[in-house]
């Protein structure tokens, strides 16, 4: 594994294709703040309750100016099959399978971390709040992925890097919210 990324270190750049085909190189958003998230894939209950959570505030990042990137382990076939996928537009929504980003992000797998789910989080309930999305399978996908999220200056600077502790461990939807200056 990679080293991890830590607050004050300038953010690695990469290209990639999202669902749409649009290329994403993340040097082309520096002038701009940006909240880049590493999810696991298109059926995880804990990252689609989170992105479904994220798209409920949609307008007010975009109208914040803040740059949204999400990651998911899923290939982009599978993200673009989902409907729930589609939707997350204006926000490139990158596939990354073979987990290039993540390694070079320090993004970890972890059977400790997934163990450590069970006392920290809720998967019945996570399940139960995603069903009706109808989310693809996703055989290839890791059981042990943990997410992560970053938080990158105007000046392409990690103002702060989380690394989960469990699978549904991502940065607070109100610490997204005040990185973005977005009043409540």
């Amino acid at each position: 594994m990679n080293l991890k990324l830590k607050n004050g270190d300038f953010a690695l750049n990469f290209e990639a294709k999202d669902i749409y085909g649009n290329d994403v190189k993340l040097s082309s958003f520096k002038g701009k703040k940006i909240i880049l998230s590493f999810f696991r894939n298109v059926n995880c209950p804990f990252c689609n309750r989170r992105v479904h959570t994220i798209m409920g505030n949609n307008l007010k990042f975009k109208d914040s100016g803040v740059q949204l990137i999400m990651l998911f382990e899923s290939t982009n076939d599978k993200l673009s099959s989902s409907v729930f996928h589609k939707g997350i537009s204006p926000w490139p929504l990158i596939g990354d399978p073979k987990k290039e980003i993540y390694y070079k992000y320090g993004v970890e797998s972890s059977i400790l971390k997934l163990f450590n789910t069970f006392l920290h989080a809720n998967p019945l309930k996570a399940m139960q709040d995603t069903k009706e999305l109808n989310l693809p399978k996703d055989s290839d996908a890791s059981k042990t992925l943990v997410p992560a999220d970053f938080f990158i200056d105007e000046n392409f600077k990690v103002v702060k890097a989380h690394y989960g502790e469990h699978l549904d461990d991502h940065i607070s939807l109100e610490e997204m919210k005040k990185f973005a200056n977005i009043k409540y």
